[in-house]
């Protein structure tokens, strides 16, 4: 004669979401990389130049701050020329980097290898209309896809200053740069499109590559003023609202 025993397990749910909850805490997170040094040649020091009551760079970071899906690292050199850059990222509690100051590539990769990130995203401290939206996508892209890099440089169809490039971090590091390369870390890959899968992200205009929202000359950086007076939630702004207000510019 045979004896069955039937045996009731409780699922343990509690259990199952702490597992999960350590497995988010050990996955690396992505990163966006803020580029800025102080001594600019066209523009020195244009990065802590006022815009309104604060300094552009934090315009930038408040843009870039309300993603969801990467961390914000700025990325700096170790000379006493940018110790300013330091101090404002520790008054803002952001995380920073100080690397080398005149290889470009070597001081975000060194970046991206300490915190361990699988992608990170390039952004210029000089581009205060920054969409942290085209960041949160080219992230996205990048987690769901086979592609190395998610741009919309190639060709261009945005304002500059309005610029997204995110790359598989393991792709870029294993990437062969010349030395004439170093400074602009990303024209390699766009010179080289064979090498490399690369999504190209179009604005759905005709043309946007004639608007300038970057700062980059004293010029701009007056511009910028001026905007800012006469809209004071311009850093709010989107790409449909900041296109007209450009577009005028260049008119007159």
């Amino acid at each position: 004669m045979c004896c069955f025993q039937i045996v009731f397990f409780t699922f343990n749910y509690a259990f199952v979401d702490s597992i999960r909850q350590a497995e988010n805490k050990l996955k690396r997170p992505n990163i966006a990389i803020l580029l800025a040094r102080l001594d600019s040649v066209r523009l020195p020091g244009k990065h802590l130049a006022l815009i309104g009551a604060d300094p552009m760079i934090t315009h930038v970071y408040r843009r870039l701050r309300q993603g969801g899906n990467y961390k914000v690292i700025l990325a700096t050199s170790d000379r006493d020329v940018d110790k300013p850059l330091l101090d404002w990222a520790l008054s803002q509690g952001i995380d920073a980097f100080a690397g080398d100051a005149f290889d470009l590539r070597k001081r975000v990769v060194d970046c991206v290898n300490q915190y361990e990130a699988p992608f990170f995203a390039r952004v210029n401290a000089d581009s205060p209309f920054v969409d942290h939206r085209l960041l949160e996508l080219g992230f996205s892209h990048l987690e769901s896809s086979n592609d190395d890099v998610f741009t919309n440089l190639f060709p261009r169809s945005f304002p500059y200053g309005y610029s997204v490039e995110v790359f598989r971090a393991a792709c870029f590091i294993a990437s062969r740069f010349d030395n004439i390369e170093k400074e602009n870390i990303t024209s390699y890959f766009y010179s080289n499109p064979e090498k490399f899968k690369i999504y190209n992200l179009s604005s759905g205009y005709s043309n946007l590559s004639d608007l300038r929202m970057t700062v980059d000359k004293p010029q701009d950086l007056q511009v910028l003023a001026e905007l800012f007076k006469a809209h004071l939630n311009i850093f709010s702004y989107s790409l449909e609202q900041l296109v007209p207000l450009f577009q005028n510019l260049k008119a007159c």
